[in-house]
């Protein structure tokens, strides 16, 4: 029953982040240009990868040309890291060359994608986003397709060809709550998307909340088409809430802070960092300053003393030219990009024979590497780990929390990190990563 309801609530929140992300197709292309940024001196450039050794395929499969739906800065992000990494020596000495599929965000067009990658030459796909298909997982797994970083389903968690970062939108939900509870913000109101699939959610969420000893004091549905945002943080208010865990579409989510805002409520907010880039975050006002954001990777423009290599990243998104990628408009789903192309890189350049370019190497690779240095972007990653309960496939459950000054545009990012899987299990001290 529990699977079945995260399930539901899985399939909502991955329509809402394709279907209701701000677009940057249109992101401007005029403005200062960007400055230089200083690199880390941390990636290996061993010169151009030779093109005369075999080709490591790689597959993406995404909505990327569908109206509204911002995941092609995603596959941009992905074509400007191989581009980068294979000026630098690809995966040791061979080159990546990028298959991306677009999946119009529509199940049948998902499975013809994985069709597509099983069938042809791939040999390995990258933050993949698709819906709760089970069709999907199925087909990729008998191809024995590793998929590294991709976006992780209910039905995905736990299978043994995917190496997720995060506990994709599912845990994104569960997080929200940690940050309020554990700053003495016992009584908290859930202001969600209005859908039956969230009905069940604060059962769900009864362990964590009974080990911060905190309760969910209403869960406040946001209609779609709705025009008064203060209602919900008058109704927050009114249920004896003094914080407020919002789980809703990011055009709501940004009226209901300007709510706030309007009523000067002194409401404390947390939730999803998600594909929320710079640019989105300054239609926030100035309620930001009392949000406390979750996110499975660093802000993008996130300090570069804490995390030298983001200087990296930052470099090679400028040297694709591609708008979307200028620092303003990056986020956490462009990271990931990034972050998939490197894992590829560490793994198979540095576990079992990168000279073997098959499906069943690159499998086996990430079935036993360990401790693999992701540059401190996340924890030392073992990509099979496996722990307790329903989010115990996710080898990542480390979630970072974030706060954003408006004045400054600049983030600050607690030293504590957040388990998924302590915190779903109702367990609130955990020691922290190394």
């Amino acid at each position: 029953m529990k699977r079945r309801v995260l399930a539901a609530v899985a399939c909502v929140l991955t329509l809402l982040a394709a279907a209701c992300s701000t677009s940057k197709d249109d992101a401007d292309d005029g403005g200062t240009p960007a400055q230089a940024v200083q690199r880390s001196g941390l990636l290996a450039d061993n010169g151009a990868c030779d093109s005369s050794k075999p080709v490591y395929k790689i597959g993406m499969m995404t909505p990327f040309q569908t109206a509204a739906i911002a995941h092609r800065s995603q596959v941009d992000a992905a074509e400007a890291a191989i581009t980068a990494f294979n000026s630098r020596g690809g995966i040791a000495g061979h080159c990546i060359d990028l298959e991306p599929c677009d999946t119009h965000f529509d199940p049948n067009g998902e499975l013809d994608c994985a069709r597509q990658f099983a069938d042809g030459d791939v040999v390995a796909t990258i933050n993949d986003t698709t819906q709760n298909s089970a069709d999907v997982t199925s087909t990729l797994q008998t191809a024995g397709l590793a998929r590294v970083g991709g976006f992780p389903n209910v039905a995905d968690i736990g299978v043994k060809n995917l190496f997720p970062i995060g506990g994709g939108s599912t845990g994104n939900v569960f997080m929200v709550i940690p940050p309020l509870a554990q700053t003495g913000v016992s009584k908290i109101a859930l202001i969600a998307i209005d859908t039956p699939a969230f009905q069940r959610v604060p059962d769900l969420m009864k362990p964590m909340l009974e080990a911060h000893g905190a309760e969910i004091t209403k869960l406040i549905p946001v209609a779609a088409g709705t025009t008064d945002y203060q209602q919900f943080v008058l109704a927050a208010t009114d249920s004896g809430a003094k914080g407020a865990a919002l789980i809703t579409q990011p055009a709501d989510t940004a009226q209901v802070l300007r709510a706030a805002q309007q009523l000067s409520s002194p409401l404390k907010f947390s939730l999803s960092l998600g594909t929320s880039s710079l640019t989105d975050l300054k239609q926030f006002g100035t309620a930001v300053k009392n949000v406390t954001f979750v996110s499975e990777v660093p802000p993008v423009t996130g300090s570069r003393e804490r995390w030298p290599v983001l200087g990296d990243v930052l470099a090679d998104f400028q040297a694709s030219g591609e708008s979307d990628l200028r620092p303003e408009n990056v986020d956490a789903g462009d990271l990931k990009s990034w972050m998939s192309v490197l894992a590829l890189v560490q793994v198979l350049g540095k576990a079992g024979d990168p000279d073997d370019v098959s499906r069943k190497a690159v499998l086996d690779a990430f079935s036993t590497a360990k401790n693999v240095d992701m540059h401190g972007l996340i924890p030392s990653w073992t990509p099979l780990a496996t722990g307790p309960g329903l989010f115990g496939g996710v080898s990542d459950p480390w979630y970072y929390q974030v706060t954003f000054d408006p004045d400054s545009g600049q983030f600050t990012v607690s030293d504590k990190l957040l388990n998924l899987v302590s915190e779903f299990a109702g367990e609130a001290d955990y020691a922290q990563p190394s």
